[in-house]
């Protein structure tokens, strides 16, 4: 088995909202929700209830044929643009590389992509020219599309008549956690729109209520044309999705296609999701805990912390030293996290987290940063 991604030495096997367990009866906080698609937290009894429903049918079929799941799945998420169309694949790459290929055939002719520095939108060839971390592009750098990476201040001025699309995060996760202000999400969209530049906004980690509406784009003046979807749409069942102005026109014909994209069961518990955001307020009860937590944090007072980002559930505390010590000795200690570049510590707490879990948290944070200083200073 490849060892791309390390490992962390834990099994787990058994998980209830944001509390997970391993084979020895031990429990963790679970901050880290498989890299944020398990929104939800584990086995929410509505998205487990959806998803033995759909068992018994048939688990995908082709997308010539009706599905009454994936119909209303689409029907869903066409709401979240005017007159939304909507093309459903399997992960948020996917989801990337299928709406940068739309984008392009809408302004055939421009040949200028732009992107920001510290985006990071997925590692398929596609969506790794969009993503700027030198360390992730270098082995393939000289395959990749031709995308220009400007600073988040520089954006509203690279967008210009040449311009075919520009790709944006609301809040960049991996890049460190930074969320877009409001006038750098208002001038943006204005560029796009001034130009023709298709404006493309990737919520695969801020959407779906995590950032404290249904697209955290809405919250800082980012108006898409393309909106991308992934991570927690189907409670961490593999999805991915697009959304876009239905007035911009389709895929030419033949031009893109997913075998499993919107099979009846992953499409069951991604609608049933839907539901729980409107009948359980989560986008509300997210903004109010990511608020929360983000005071406990701050309150730690501890000299590591340069500073706290978030939005929402979206966290990441700024550190003055490495964060993977932090995020093993928060694993040590009962806690899931995992880090957003190499000082940060990423947060990604599920919906159903409990107050006490975030003081938890917050609290562990300080003896381990604590733990952290003293080891240091000694060491001076």
């Amino acid at each position: 088995m490849s060892s791309i991604y390390g490992g962390r030495g834990l099994e787990l096997v058994a998980g209830q909202g944001a509390v997970v367990r391993d084979a020895k009866g031990e429990t963790w906080i679970d901050f880290l929700c498989g890299n944020g698609s398990a929104l939800f937290g584990h086995c929410h009894p509505v998205l487990v209830e959806a998803a033995q429903k759909a068992l018994p049918s048939p688990w995908t079929i082709s997308s010539s044929l009706i599905s009454g799941a994936r119909d209303g799945l689409r029907e869903a998420l066409s709401s979240l643009l005017p007159k939304g169309r909507v093309f459903l694949c399997n992960s948020g790459t996917e989801a990337i590389e299928a709406a940068l290929k739309l984008a392009l055939s809408f302004r055939p002719g421009r040949k200028k992509i732009v992107a920001l520095r510290r985006a990071f939108h997925g590692r398929t060839m596609g969506s790794l020219s969009l993503t700027f971390n030198p360390q992730y592009r270098k082995t393939w750098a000289e395959f990749l599309l031709p995308v220009r990476h400007v600073s988040v201040e520089d954006a509203p001025g690279a967008i210009d008549a040449e311009t075919a699309v520009v790709f944006v995060e609301p809040v960049q996760g991996e890049g460190g956690v930074y969320p877009l202000d409001a006038a750098t999400g208002t001038a943006v969209t204005k560029a796009c729109r001034e130009s023709g530049a298709i404006l493309v906004t990737d919520e695969i980690q801020s959407g779906w209520g995590r950032c404290g509406s249904l697209l955290a784009g809405s919250q800082i003046g980012l108006d898409p044309d393309i909106a991308v979807l992934a991570k927690g749409v189907a409670g961490g069942l593999p999805i991915g999705a697009i959304v876009w102005r239905g007035e911009l026109g389709d895929f030419p014909p033949r031009g893109h296609g997913s075998t499993y994209g919107g099979n009846p069961v992953i499409a069951s518990v991604a609608l049933a999701s839907w539901g729980l955001l409107h009948s359980e307020r989560y986008p509300d009860r997210a903004a109010e805990s990511g608020d929360f937590f983000a005071s406990l944090i701050e309150g730690l007072g501890s000299p590591l912390i340069r500073e706290v980002r978030h939005r929402g559930l979206l966290l990441g505390a700024e550190l003055s030293i490495k964060a993977d010590p932090a995020v093993r000795e928060l694993q040590e200690r009962g806690v899931l996290a995992l880090n957003a570049g190499p000082q940060v510590v990423r947060f990604l707490a599920p919906f159903t987290a409990e107050r006490e879990h975030f003081v938890t948290v917050a609290k562990t944070l300080g003896e381990v940063l604590e733990k952290l200083k003293n080891a240091r200073d000694a060491a001076d």
